[in-house]
């Protein structure tokens, strides 16, 4: 019976009978691991490829847009005179509507009475003149290449200066031989012409102030300005003839 009772008894593992062997699976796997690492990192890398380029779209759409870029207007073509035979730098001033300040600005002139004839000059655009003077009552007249002589009086002009002080006069008749003609200003003061030929459309400047005489200047040889608002300049031929009145307006 005691025989019986000790061969039919078992006895149960307990848990610390197994940590032996889970500590060496866990070992065996680590080092399985390990190895399999170890075989595969000595195999040939793979080629690194390089990173996809990336677009700024916005960019590219911008630069594909042509720039607006402004369009510069075209240089005016200047207005160019030609001197002719005759011509003075009041008359061409005169004739242009200019003044003859900016026509000598223009064309870097220091001497109003240095021109040449063919002489190219370069026309300021100003609008209206340096000095508002009307027109003598004969300004309208046009030239005729045939006939008696007819000198007109356009104006008087930059008057108060005693330097640029001047009368403009105009042939549009026939030739005019002008010795012995006057120019007075209803006060005394007389202005006798020296031999002197003015041509059909030709023109000529009458300065008040002293000077030397040229084809298109003429100086009368006063040392003050003198023609004041109010004056009559009459020119007359050499018997005494009225050809032109001039009233020297206010302003």
């Amino acid at each position: 019976m005691l025989y019986s009772a000790a061969m039919g008894g078992v006895r149960r593992a307990t848990w610390k009978q197994f940590m032996p062997f889970l500590g060496l699976n866990v070992l065996v796997s680590t080092l399985t691991i390990l190895l399999v690492l170890a075989i595969f990192g000595r195999g040939p890398k793979l080629p690194t490829l390089p990173p996809t380029p990336t677009f700024d779209v916005s960019a590219r759409l911008a630069s594909a847009i042509p720039t607006a870029t402004a369009t510069l207007p075209p240089s005016p073509t200047p207005v160019t005179y030609t001197v002719k035979p005759g011509d003075s730098l009041g008359a061409i001033a005169l004739e242009l509507d200019i003044s003859v300040e900016s026509l000598m600005a223009a064309n870097g002139l220091a001497n109003p009475d240095a021109l040449a004839v063919g002489q190219v000059l370069v026309i300021p655009e100003v609008e209206g003149s340096a000095t508002d003077v009307p027109e003598s009552d004969d300004a309208a007249a046009s030239p005729t290449e045939e006939g008696a002589p007819q000198v007109v009086i356009r104006g008087a002009y930059e008057r108060g200066d005693l330097q640029t002080e001047f009368v403009y006069l105009e042939n549009v008749g026939g030739v005019a031989t002008m010795l012995g003609w006057t120019l007075d200003d209803g006060e005394g003061n007389v202005f006798a012409f020296p031999s002197f030929t003015l041509y059909n459309g030709g023109g000529v400047n009458v300065y008040t102030r002293a000077g030397t005489n040229s084809v298109i200047n003429l100086y009368w040889g006063f040392d003050q300005p003198l023609w004041t608002p109010g004056k009559q300049i009459t020119l007359r031929d050499e018997a005494g003839a009225s050809h032109s009145q001039f009233l020297v307006p206010s302003g």
